[in-house]
């Protein structure tokens, strides 16, 4: 289980350092650099607001204890920055942003 929370721990900072280096590159600093940031940042913050209203929801149903809840909180935002590492790449990509 050790194994698996070091290898989280890497690909979350493999993401968070590909987000910090499209955000300072030429690329990112020119006008369609900027919408895929806006574009991003708008899908992670709407992806948050529905993951903690489903948190909270399913706390309320009793189906996630609240012993567990800041844990899966805590998870659930640390694997936003793998998302917005995957929505950058693919709107990159895009040929027709």
């Amino acid at each position: 289980m050790l194994w698996l929370k070091v290898l989280s721990i890497v690909l979350i900072f493999i993401s968070q350092m590909y987000i910090l280096k499209f955000q300072s590159s030429d690329e990112g600093k020119d006008e369609r650099g900027r919408e895929i940031q806006y574009k991003t940042n708008n899908t992670l913050y709407n992806i948050l607001y529905l993951g903690v209203i489903l948190l909270i929801v399913l706390h309320m149903l009793e189906m996630v204890s609240t012993t567990y809840l800041p844990d899966i909180l805590l998870y659930f935002i640390l694997s936003l920055s793998v998302f917005g590492s995957i929505f950058t790449y693919i709107n990159k990509n895009r040929k027709n942003f």
